[in-house]
């Protein structure tokens, strides 16, 4: 029987903001351990993720300022994820409807060279 392909799936992604924040130090993988106390709001990004027959991962978004490469933290877990399952046949479309502003303090994504990035 031939393999159907997978409708697409949207997850939600809800901006958080900080009502305790503390850095810990920084981790051998170049990130910050963080303690923290966080609330989620009603404000959301969304991405829809399918199924790619040819094996690739590809992300676009609706926000032409964000990167859509290896810079991008939904590519970089997408890669890992595929590496870690050991599927390097698996492929994906994403997508990101981009809604939390990135570096407002919501858990919207951190810009480039920020203190919490790589």
């Amino acid at each position: 029987m031939p393999e159907q392909p997978m409708a697409e799936l949207t997850v939600l992604a809800p901006a958080k903001i900080n009502l305790h924040l503390e850095v810990l130090g920084l981790r051998p993988d170049g990130y910050h351990e963080l303690a923290m106390v966080m609330q989620s709001l009603d404000l959301c990004d969304r991405l829809h993720l399918a199924n790619r027959a040819d094996g690739s991962i590809l992300l676009s978004c609706d926000d032409a300022a964000l990167p859509v490469d290896g810079d991008n933290l939904i590519m970089r877990a997408a890669q890992r994820l595929r590496s870690h399952v050991g599927l390097p046949e698996l492929g994906a479309g994403l997508r990101l409807e981009k809604r939390i502003p990135v570096g407002a303090g919501l858990a919207g994504g951190m810009p480039p060279g920020s203190a919490f990035c790589m």
